[in-house]
């Protein structure tokens, strides 16, 4: 019975855990902190595109979830002291492995896109590659909101 808790206590905190949902929609799709907010609009062309990997980084959220989960798994093991160090090292675990599994989540395949506006200027742009299939040549809107910049048609 204490093993099923624990499994059941495990995933529902990764399932709970924000660290463990991509929300990344493509260039089409903003985060409702976007909303109303004005960007500055470019027409650029195209003269560069190169595939790259996008390593996922660790915000701290899958480790505390997973040295939580840990933590409340391991102490469900033996009694007394025994208890205590299985506490112990669950939560020292299932930190580690939360932190490896937010950060796997945020891997993805991504594009560097080389633009130039109309007066020359070169911009080198990386973003999640969604299948655009931009190619070398073709115009497309570069958006600028702070220093986060966007490639689409």
């Amino acid at each position: 019975m204490k093993s099923l808790f624990s499994l059941l206590l495990i995933s529902a905190v990764c399932f709970a855990t924000p660290g463990c949902v991509q929300d990344d929609f493509g260039p089409s799709s903003y985060s409702a902190s976007m909303r109303g907010q004005g960007m500055q609009v470019y027409q650029v062309q195209v003269i560069g595109l190169r595939p790259v990997r996008i390593r996922g980084e660790g915000s701290g959220v899958g480790m505390v979830g997973g040295a939580l989960a840990g933590g409340i798994a391991g102490s469900m093991i033996g009694q007394g002291k025994a208890s205590g160090l299985a506490a112990v090292g669950g939560a020292l675990a299932g930190g580690l492995l939360g932190n490896q599994a937010e950060k796997s989540m945020g891997n993805a395949r991504g594009v560097e896109i080389t633009v130039r506006t109309r007066s020359g200027q070169q911009w080198s742009v990386v973003q999640n590659d969604h299948g655009e299939n931009f190619f070398i040549g073709e115009w497309v809107r570069m958006m600028i909101n702070g220093d986060r910049r966007i490639i689409s048609r």
